[in-house]
């Protein structure tokens, strides 16, 4: 049975800590109210409601209104790669083992309407099947001490990439350009083994493994992956007698 007196040190302890991590990640944050209204949603995020909206969010805040929420996260001017890469900074200072793992996988997002940029019907891992959704790769690090995501990247289908009117409505930069999942999985483990992410091996499914590019970038890099392939799938070997090419 656990005293009143240590459990209640724990919580001590944990809110020292959050607050130390607010304060590390303030400085993306300019402005104070935003400041403040970053500390209030990473509180919610953390809390126990079942739903994270951003009624939910607010109210966990005690705020009367979504509005500081919506703002936060659709109009308040910050860097979303600057505190990206301070979170995977964090996450390398505590989570960080050389035996740690580098995961790569998308996840859908399920959608009712066709203005959210990206939304398109494909196919949701979520669902398991095509839905009118939103699709982001995602890393994850994984250690003995612990996991963490590090990096996403939002899915832009072609059909959005190609469309210039479509673009400035919802003003994607004209630097966005379509790029598959695969290569955009390329550019974010570039990215993370660049920074030091300390990694013994890439873990990723078959979408990613059957993509020759992604393996080479791998082994020009000279890191270790395990990655599924298509049971389909041709591999080609180098023989005397030339090319040896296997069948599934």
């Amino acid at each position: 049975m656990v005293a009143v007196g240590g459990w209640s040190g724990s919580l001590l302890r944990w809110e020292r800590e959050l607050t130390e991590l607010k304060d590390r990640l303030a400085p993306v944050f300019v402005r104070s109210e935003v400041r403040r209204s970053a500390g209030a949603f990473i509180d919610g995020v953390l809390s126990g409601i079942a739903r994270k909206t951003g009624w939910q969010l607010a109210e966990q805040a005690g705020l009367g209104r979504p509005y500081r929420m919506q703002s936060l996260l659709g109009r308040s001017c910050w860097d979303a790669d600057a505190l990206r890469d301070l979170v995977r900074d964090e996450v390398i200072a505590r989570l960080g083992d050389r035996s740690g793992v580098l995961v790569v996988d998308e996840t859908g997002f399920l959608k009712k309407g066709r203005h959210s940029v990206g939304v398109a019907r494909q196919y949701s891992g979520t669902a398991g099947r095509v839905e009118n959704c939103q699709v982001g790769v995602f890393l994850g690090y994984a250690s003995r001490l612990g996991q963490a995501l590090i990096d996403r990247r939002l899915y832009l289908p072609e059909a959005w990439a190609s469309d210039d009117a479509r673009r400035s409505r919802v003003q994607i930069p004209a630097s966005v350009t379509f790029a598959t999942k695969p290569q955009i999985a390329c550019a974010l483990i570039g990215a993370a083994l660049d920074a030091g992410v300390p990694c013994g091996w890439v873990l990723a499914d078959a979408l990613y493994g059957s993509d020759s590019r992604l393996r080479r970038m791998l082994e020009a890099r000279r890191q270790p992956y395990v990655l599924a392939v298509r049971s389909n799938h041709h591999l080609r070997f180098p023989t005397e007698a030339g090319l040896l090419q296997t069948h599934p």
